[in-house]
């Protein structure tokens, strides 16, 4: 029996700025960054569970699937950084 890796999930520390930014709701309460639009940035790219709510602390997790991991993860770090600012 032989096990491969297909997926890995991932957790990125925020900036203060950064979580504000994904916290940050209009006026009626929605949030600005709402998780489907996040998952319309990223596009194509095999990402999911996006998670960056309160109860996550100041962290952005995600997991990233297929047969290339790193090239994915780092698409989706480019992705991020365009809509947040620079990860840390």
């Amino acid at each position: 029996m032989e096990a491969e890796v297909v997926s890995i999930r991932y957790r990125i520390p925020l900036t203060d700025a950064q979580a504000r930014k994904l916290r940050r709701t209009w006026p009626n309460g929605d949030p600005f960054y709402p998780y489907e639009k996040m998952e319309r940035l990223l596009g194509t790219l095999q990402v999911e569970d996006l998670n960056w709510h309160h109860y996550s602390g100041d962290w952005l997790y995600f997991t990233v699937y297929g047969e290339d991991i790193e090239g994915t993860l780092a698409e989706a770090l480019k992705v991020f950084e365009g809509a947040l600012g620079k990860v840390a």
